[in-house]
């Protein structure tokens, strides 16, 4: 009888965790053999030009809410810096960084970033923010984080993460993840939430799928 009662345990645990799992991870593959077997990847570092912050208007304009986006993205790169955390967790062989190429400054964001109702993005709007970058490289795979919207409402942050073909420009795998806001008040509320959603795309997706 106990053996029966602590199955039911861990089916019951089990089927709470993937749910908590469907909650946070939409994750789409398109041609994941390809991720495995690349050896290069360029990371491209986290492109804002899709970014919407999803609040009252009334609240605070555009630029009054820029000022904290910089505190935002810098919080992110203390915690999650490239060489000791992500190319880690990747485990390609070899990597280049272009911070440049996808637009990764603060202010490729739209001017009309702040908006009153949830935004709906789509894959294809990722595609087409990846196939206008200036790419050079002639090989490998790229990588791209969108954050795509900061919800005040739900406090949330939601993000994209795509590895995409150098060369051709298209899509290879992308993954949707969200984060909880957090921190030492505003200005490293969406900076953690930021750092939420890519160590989710870490544990529970790339982990998840494939450990180079």
């Amino acid at each position: 009888m106990k053996k029966y009662l602590l199955l039911l345990v861990i089916l019951v645990m089990a089927g709470n965790t993937q749910a908590q799992y469907n909650e946070v991870v939409k994750n789409k593959i398109i041609d994941l053999n390809m991720v495995v077997n690349a050896n290069t990847l360029t990371y491209y570092g986290l492109d804002f030009s899709l970014l919407k912050y999803v609040r009252p208007k009334s609240a605070e304009d555009d630029a009054e809410l820029k000022k904290y986006l910089g505190a935002w993205f810098e919080f992110y790169q203390k915690e999650i810096p490239a060489q000791d955390f992500l190319f880690r967790w990747l485990g390609f062989d070899h990597y280049n960084f272009d911070a440049n190429a996808a637009q990764s400054r603060i202010d490729s964001v739209a001017k009309d970033w702040v908006v009153i109702t949830t935004p709906d993005i789509e894959i294809a709007d990722i595609s087409m923010a990846i196939k206008s970058y200036d790419l050079h490289g002639d090989s490998g795979l790229g990588f791209v984080i969108h954050p795509v919207q900061f919800n005040h409402i739900d406090e949330i942050a939601k993000c994209y993460f795509t590895f995409f073909d150098i060369v051709t420009k298209e899509i290879v795998w992308i993954t949707e993840t969200t984060g909880r806001i957090d921190g030492n008040g505003t200005t490293q509320w969406y900076g953690f939430a930021m750092v939420a959603c890519t160590r989710n795309y870490i544990d529970q997706v790339y982990k998840r799928n494939l450990k180079k």
